[in-house]
């Protein structure tokens, strides 16, 4: 198949930045300044010097005491309620006074207003999670929102930044409207409270990873675990899937009467919607997968459509299968021990495919896809890029070019294009390549490497997920010329032919330009994208460019010859 490569999740990232900053110059603005400079005071000193906004403030800070770490030396960022926004929080406590509050309750709250060891002005405010947790140890989150025509800041969709920026001795402060909460639940008390999810928690505690995500990141004794991640199913999406009970679930995915067994299907199936990790939809969105508690070490991939992240939209082999979505005006709650997402538009199950072969071609990148003027256009070549590139990156000095052969060009490559990575060499080149694979499902495959060599190109060390593979592909002239060979025997000496070159001498002694080099057998460990490397070994002082056409993963057990043909119109055959 072709490779299924994901878009850019830094430029996704780098786009939610962009769009906040377009939210709030698109609207009309709020009306306070976005900078201030009182570097002469720190942030106690600051506070204290404006009682008309902070005076109920400081007496939380006072009472708690933390009104001396933040007057001494540091760097914080402070999100400082003003005396309105702690008025609200009284009169919601019921409380006539800061007194009236216990004091344990108003030292997490400062501790959620305060990210110690870091200044973080709006500059660096994304659509998601802060870079920095509080010193509570929950992150913040950020938005834009607009109300009637204004766009401010939102703070975990809890308050407004009504003035920010204000940059003090000691770190950096914004003043908000609301007090904001902090998560007192965890993830499974979080969803044991809300009524839309009855059906879900009732499977957690079927299955006991209700006891799993009940434990406070800061009291969990397993230390590798603190926080998850849950991808939540409601009760009105089951019912759009004709399951309006726990029994409906149980019934559709167990395989034995345990639902507490490692083997059994309906345990496996809610151990995929936990992650053991914190991730916010900008983490998800920064990895191409997710490890799940599914026994069977499967994993949840995610790709961006627009503005809309899907979950398990995978191509195997040519076959785009569905997948679900994240509602993200559902996602993003923060718990004491993780964060919970919503999933929409389908249910989150574990997709089982044999192993499968992938024939990945090398040069369908989305770089040279964007090139429309070059890409598949017979005769043209892309623009010489750089790395890092979207699924590879290379060291050293050289670049990554597409090129599309000519119609009546002698040499041969499926879709008649390759990869062609300029100074493939030790020194004064490119010394190793880095791939990110399309998906590849879990199993056991041999892979071949098809390329054209120059008369003095150096040799190449292929790894897989960092493991070496079991065949070098040495620094030599002549690998492989005996036109007569089978393709079994040719098989049996690492070696196969793809294309529908005619046999040349000089062609297949020298360049071998219709070969596949067997690069060794790997166990792939989990359906998922992975990490193929390429290092450059031995070689002269100058080399040819190293062109790459496709990278196959074939089965162990399957036919290696079959299809045998890999035609320059993209066609295959036998």
């Amino acid at each position: 198949m072709k490779g299924n490569f994901k878009i850019s999740k830094l430029a996704w990232i780098l786009a939610m930045c962009f769009i906040v900053v377009a939210s709030l110059s698109s609207c009309k603005k709020a009306q306070y300044p976005l900078v201030s400079l009182n570097t002469t005071l720190n942030i106690t000193s600051y506070i204290e010097a404006n009682p008309a906004q902070f005076s109920l403030f400081d007496q939380i800070l006072q009472r708690t005491g933390y009104d001396g770490f933040l007057g001494a030396y540091g760097a914080y960022t402070v999100f400082a309620p003003n005396n309105d926004a702690v008025t609200l929080y009284l009169k919601s406590k019921n409380a006539a006074s800061v007194n009236d509050i216990n004091i344990d309750t108003l030292k997490d709250l400062v501790k959620y207003h305060v990210i110690v060891n870091d200044t973080i002005s709006t500059t660096y405010f994304i659509d998601g999670k802060l870079r920095t947790p509080t010193f509570l140890g929950q992150y913040l989150t950020t938005s834009v929102v607009n109300v009637d025509g204004v766009s401010s800041y939102s703070i975990n969709k809890q308050a407004l930044i009504v003035r920010s920026n204000i940059t003090l001795g000691n770190g950096v402060l914004h003043v908000i409207d609301h007090v904001l909460k902090p998560a007192t639940l965890t993830l499974a008390q979080t969803l044991d409270a809300n009524p839309k999810y009855k059906i879900f928690t009732a499977a957690l505690k079927l299955t006991k990873f209700y006891d799993t995500i009940n434990v406070a990141a800061l009291t969990n004794p397993n230390k590798l675990r603190n926080y998850f991640t849950v991808f939540a199913q409601t009760d009105s999406l089951y019912k759009t899937l004709n399951i309006n009970s726990l029994a409906d679930l149980q019934a559709l995915y167990a395989t034995t009467t345990n639902p507490t067994s490692p083997q059994d299907g309906f345990y496996q199936y809610i151990a995929y919607h936990i992650v053991p990790e914190n991730d916010y939809l900008t983490d998800i969105l920064s990895k191409p997968s997710h490890p799940t508690l599914s026994p069977g070490q499967d994993v949840i991939t995610d790709v961006l459509q627009v503005q809309n992240i899907q979950l398990n939209y995978d191509n195997i082999n040519g076959v785009q299968y569905p997948g679900v979505s994240i509602d993200r005006n559902n996602s993003n709650i923060p718990t004491t021990n993780g964060v919970l997402h919503a999933v929409v538009n389908g249910d989150l199950y574990i997709k089982v495919f044999p192993p499968t072969r992938v024939d990945w071609d090398v040069a369908d990148q989305p770089e040279f896809r964007k090139q429309t003027a070059v890409f598949r256009r017979a005769g043209q070549s892309s623009t010489a890029l750089t790395s890092p590139m979207t699924n590879i990156t290379f060291s050293g000095v050289g670049t990554a070019q597409y090129v599309c052969n000519s119609t009546t060009s002698g040499t041969y490559y499926w879709w008649n294009d390759y990869l062609n990575l300029a100074n493939w060499r030790v020194t004064s080149g490119i010394p190793d390549v880095t791939f990110i694979t399309p998906t590849i499902i879990k199993g056991k495959y041999k892979v071949w490497f098809s390329y054209q060599r120059g008369s003095n190109m150096a040799g190449v060390q292929f790894y897989f997920d960092g493991a070496p593979l079991q065949n070098v592909l040495p620094n030599t002239n002549t690998l492989y010329g005996v036109p007569t060979d089978s393709g079994p025997v040719m098989e049996s000496k690492g070696f196969k032919r793809y294309t529908a070159a005619p046999y040349s001498a000089t062609t297949n002694n020298i360049y071998n330009t219709d070969l596949e080099f067997l690069c060794g057998v790997v166990t792939v460990p989990t359906t998922d994208h992975h990490i193929f490397k390429l290092v450059c070994v031995g070689g002269p002082a100058s080399s040819n460019p190293l062109q790459i056409d496709i990278i196959q993963f074939i089965p162990y057990d399957a036919n290696q010859e079959v299809p045998r043909y890999f035609y320059r119109d993209g066609t295959v055959g036998n």
